[in-house]
């Protein structure tokens, strides 16, 4: 059976936190886009879903948004997907008749929800509006007048609206003004950077701990900070103890926990921690989960090609330092910089460059959905499109497993 791969892509509420994922189903074939595009290929791809992957692994608690065709949801394969957690996106209905209308509302009755994707907004789309859920706006096709009255006009009706290619800080704010319900796009990654923004002392604290875990100085000194703030050394003992460190006995000091841990995983907690330091749901953080899928994933790759366990380790510590911008709201050169990294983590980080960079870059193409790019990344280090979605799939199990000892 021909292998079929999946990724996602965060859709996130206005205070930023995920509510579901758009599921973007994928093989390593040039005509890279089919699965999404014929009713043949969808079918194929949710019957290796549900064969091969687990549901709860690739969406936990959220909504997974499957885009699907109107035929689609009238065949018996619509039964075996969970309606509970399913958000059927439709797309690119350019009139609406009987079969369409009656095909939503037959899926509506059994519990799914509807989304309309990439349709044009007149009255004749009205019927359907009547019975959706959520309408998807791709922003980057309209200016903000049209937005403004495409907006106004879905506005009459009880839909949740999603702004899709919110890709920075300014179009959040203003789809936010216009009144969208949620956002998809890699925005919560480009950050403005505001030099009069302070860090907190709690940040600050993380960044010391970093900065003495990768000097490696002594436990006590990396201890004695931790001591000073009582969450964190809550924290670090049951991250310690938690079941993804298989602990026979009981961890119960800070510097027990410090030497049990080593400099390396020290440093991956810290940097965890920066990430979760936001507050609220840290399950729902989209930092903090592309943070830990783009380390794992780095992981990964670099173990396909050298089985020197520094170089892996190093290489999840890259993919995790990377976005480290986008909570500090400082340039990264400036974080890279008062860590004092070694210049291959620094330069595959700013400038792609080496094995590090390569993995690095291929990674981040891949999150673009630019592929090409990827693949040109990938022959630097002799893995190919494959190795790139096989590590995207086992990093979103892994960071939904890990996130459940959390």
């Amino acid at each position: 059976m021909k292998e079929v791969y999946l990724g996602r892509q965060p859709i996130l509420d206005r205070n930023i936190k995920i509510i579901g994922y758009e599921l973007l189903f994928r093989d390593k074939e040039e005509n890279y886009a089919i699965i999404k595009d014929s009713i043949e290929a969808t079918a194929r791809v949710i019957v290796n879903l549900l064969t091969y992957m687990d549901f709860k692994d690739i969406i936990n608690n959220k909504l997974g948004f499957i885009n699907v065709t109107p035929e689609f949801i009238e065949g018996e394969l619509l039964d075996l997907l969970p309606e509970e957690k399913i958000v059927l996106e439709i797309s690119g209905i350019e009139r609406v008749n009987k079969f369409v209308l009656d095909s939503i509302i037959n899926v509506k009755e059994k519990g799914y929800k509807i989304a309309l994707d990439d349709v044009k907004f007149t009255e004749i789309i009205t019927p359907l509006l009547k019975n959706v859920d959520y309408v998807k706006l791709n922003i980057k096709n309209f200016n903000d007048i049209q937005l403004k009255e495409i907006v106004d006009f879905l506005k009459r009706y009880s839909v949740k609206l999603i702004a899709v290619k919110v890709e920075t800080e300014k179009d959040f704010l203003l789809t936010k003004e216009l009144g969208f319900d949620y956002f998809q796009g890699f925005f919560f990654e480009k950050p403005t950077i505001k030099k009069e923004k302070k860090i907190s002392s709690y940040k600050i604290a993380l960044l010391n701990i970093l900065k003495l875990s990768i000097l490696e100085k002594e436990i006590e000194e990396i201890e004695k900070i931790i001591k000073g703030y009582p969450d964190l050394t809550y924290k670090l003992l049951k991250y310690v103890n938690s079941p993804f460190f298989y602990m026979r006995t009981k961890i119960s000091t800070i510097k027990q926990a410090l030497s049990v841990l080593g400099y390396t995983n020290i440093q991956k907690w810290a940097i965890l921690q920066l990430f979760a330091s936001e507050g609220g749901d840290i399950k729902s953080n989209p930092l903090l989960e592309r943070a830990v899928i783009r380390g794992k994933m780095m992981e990964v790759l670099m173990s396909k090609i050298t089985s020197d366990i520094n170089k892996i380790e190093k290489s999840y510590i890259t993919g995790m330092l990377s976005l480290l911008d986008a909570i500090l709201h400082r340039p990264i050169e400036q974080i890279l910089e008062s860590l004092y990294i070694d210049e291959e983590i620094k330069e595959a980080i700013l400038e792609n460059k080496g094995n590090l960079g390569y993995i690095l870059g291929a990674i981040t193409s891949l999150e673009k959905d630019q592929i090409d790019t990827a693949k040109d990344y990938l022959k630097n280090v002799n893995l190919g499109i494959e190795d790139l979605l096989s590590a995207e799939l086992e990093a979103i199990t892994f960071y939904e497993n890990f996130m459940e000892t959390q």
